[in-house]
């Protein structure tokens, strides 16, 4: 019995590392997919990517921001203000490819969200793509990501 306690208790410590939060999704604005950041007190965006799956050589977009504004919302492949490029072999999305995006942060990054160009631009009015686990995904309203998002924040 001892060591089951004992086994228990180090397996909860190699699971100390922050869990990533579900903070970003994914709508379409003027036929192209944006990103959608809800605002949480654990996790500011730093770096975000996009990056194609399962293609060989990989491609991807990349932005980083050193300070400055905050984003809630942007075009994918289009750099907002106060960021500035780190890779940008992605220049368009494919309808024939998966892509992912995450969000990078400190302490935590953001659950990624894979995606295909016909799942974004397919969504309708009011939803949004989230990520999950093993590059699942879902449309969920946007009022129900920010829900879930505020409560894990």
């Amino acid at each position: 019995m001892g060591v089951l306690v004992t086994l228990a208790a180090l397996a909860g410590l190699t699971a100390c590392s922050p869990a990533d939060k579900p903070v970003i999704a994914l709508r379409v604005v003027d036929g192209q997919p944006a990103l959608v950041l809800a605002e949480c007190a654990d996790f500011t965006a730093d770096r975000i990517s996009v990056y194609t799956i399962g293609v060989t050589p990989a491609a991807s977009w990349t932005i980083d921001r050193d300070s400055g504004s905050e984003v809630t919302s942007l075009t994918l492949l289009e750099t907002p203000p106060d960021w500035h490029p780190a890779e940008q072999t992605l220049v368009a999305f494919d309808p024939n490819i998966e892509y992912s995006v995450a969000a990078y942060g400190n302490p935590r990054n953001a659950v990624p969200v894979r995606f295909t160009l016909a799942e974004v631009t397919g969504l309708g009015p009011e939803k949004v793509l989230v990520g999950g686990s093993a590059g699942k995904r879902k449309a969920v309203t946007e009022t129900a990501f920010r829900d879930r998002a505020k409560k894990t924040c």
